[in-house]
């Protein structure tokens, strides 16, 4: 093999294992996001088509969500946009009420948790 091709192959072996990192990367993103659900005050609720759930039912909603569509959401912005804010089926947004009463959409949740994980992880 000569040199020029030994660099192209070593160029894409890293590329692709760059992406695989990458995308390892963004998987634990996302599972913090979900799991920070499960870390709300207890009693919080999921609003979800004018139903509220729990928020271990909440989580198993959004992996069941994130599972399907895992060949469409590449990053944990992607995840936030299309899995994360609202129903794909109802249109509606998501919601979460907290046990004082206060209401935040799910958008405005998890975007603010994934700006806390990349000040304290650097991502």
């Amino acid at each position: 093999m000569n040199k020029t091709k030994l660099a192209f192959f070593l160029s894409l072996l890293f590329m692709f294992a760059a992406f695989h990192v990458y995308a390892a990367g963004e998987e634990e993103r996302i599972k913090t996001l979900i799991a920070a659900v499960k870390d709300t005050p207890a009693g919080t609720q999921f609003i979800r088509n004018g139903k509220a759930y729990s928020a271990d039912e909440a989580a198993s909603h959004l992996n069941l969500k994130y599972s399907r569509a895992k060949t469409r959401v590449k990053t944990a912005e992607d995840f936030v946009k299309y899995v994360a804010s609202g129903s794909s089926v109802s249109g509606e947004e998501y919601l979460l009420r907290y046990p004082d009463g206060t209401a935040v959409t799910a958008r405005a949740f998890f975007t603010e948790r994934l700006r806390k994980l990349e000040k304290n992880h650097g991502y």
